[in-house]
C-alpha cells in the first residue's frame, strides 16, 4: 500500500493550551480530522520563523493553511480597528506568509482557509476589511451560500456540487492582491474564494472543516488537496501521474 501522502498544518502559537503549564501549539481537530478523512497524514508546522518556513513545507506533499486570529493590519498599511484580534505570537503572519510563498515557489499545493486566504491576499500587495458591518449576509457563525465562478480551480475540485459556506469570520478581502482571481463571492459582495492562476493554490473564505464530515462539497476540498498531494509526490516519484 502507498504511504499516505504528508499534508502540512501550521500550528497557531497560542499562549495558553489546556492541559499545559506554559504556551502551546495549538490547531483545530477538525481540520486534522477533515485531512485523515480524506487520505492524506496531517503533519503540524511549528510557526518558528519566516526563515524556517520553506524547509518545513519542501518535506510535506501539500499545505493546508488554516484560520485563526486576524492579520497585523500594519502588513497592508492600516492602523488596528477597535475589533482587531491579533496573534499571540508575533511571528505568526510571518512564518505563514513565509509558508505560502514556499508552496508557490516550490509548487507544492496550498488550500488556504479564513485567515489563510486573507494572508495570500495580503502577502499579494492586497487589503483587507477590517470588520464587516451589520449585513444582508451574516458571516459570523451562519451558514450561506455561495456564487462560485464556472471554470474555476474551484468548481472542478466540488465537481458543481454548489457549496454552502460555514462562515466565521469578521474581516473580508478588501483591494484584491496581484495575480489574484476572485472565483466565489457571497450574496453581499464578499470574496469568498481566490485563486492564484498557475500555481496549484485554492483559497476559500468560509471553514470547510466545520461540515466536511457531511458536506459532499466542504470533503471534495480537502480531497482535491489530497489528491494534488498524491500527484506531486508521484512526479517527484518519477511515477506518471
Amino acid at each position: 500500500m502507498s504511504p499516505r501522502p504528508l499534508i502540512g498544518v501550521p500550528g497557531m502559537w497560542s499562549a495558553g493550551v489546556k492541559g499545559l503549564r506554559f504556551d502551546g501549539v495549538a490547531v483545530a481537530v477538525e481540520v486534522l480530522r477533515s485531512i485523515d478523512r480524506a487520505g492524506g497524514e496531517p503533519v503540524i508546522l511549528y510557526p518558528a520563523s519566516a526563515e524556517g518556513a520553506a524547509g518545513q513545507v519542501g518535506r510535506v506533499d501539500a499545505v493546508v493553511l488554516p484560520g485563526g486570529a486576524d492579520i497585523d493590519p500594519a502588513l497592508y498599511g492600516e492602523e488596528p480597528h477597535e475589533e482587531y484580534g491579533p496573534t499571540d505570537y508575533a511571528g505568526q503572519d510571518a512564518f505563514e506568509l513565509g509558508v505560502i510563498d514556499a508552496c508557490v515557489a516550490q509548487g507544492v499545493p496550498l488550500l488556504a482557509i479564513c485567515r489563510g486566504m486573507q494572508l495570500l491576499n495580503v502577502g499579494r500587495g492586497g487589503t483587507l476589511v477590517q470588520h464587516l458591518g451589520p449585513g444582508g449576509v451574516q458571516h459570523r457563525g451562519e451558514v450561506h451560500g455561495v456564487r462560485i465562478e464556472p471554470g474555476s480551480l474551484l468548481a472542478g475540485a466540488i465537481g458543481g456540487l454548489g457549496a454552502d459556506a460555514s462562515s466565521y469570520h469578521h474581516q473580508a478581502v478588501g483591494t484584491l492582491g496581484a495575480g489574484l482571481r476572485v472565483t466565489a463571492r457571497a450574496a453581499d459582495g464578499v470574496v469568498e474564494a481566490l485563486e492564484l492562476p498557475g500555481a496549484e493554490v485554492l483559497a476559500v473564505q468560509w471553514h470547510p472543516e466545520d461540515l466536511a464530515a457531511s458536506s459532499a462539497s466542504d470533503h471534495a476540498l480537502f480531497e482535491w488537496v489530497v489528491d494534488r498531494a498524491r500527484v506531486r509526490g508521484g512526479r517527484l516519484a518519477g511515477v506518471p501521474a
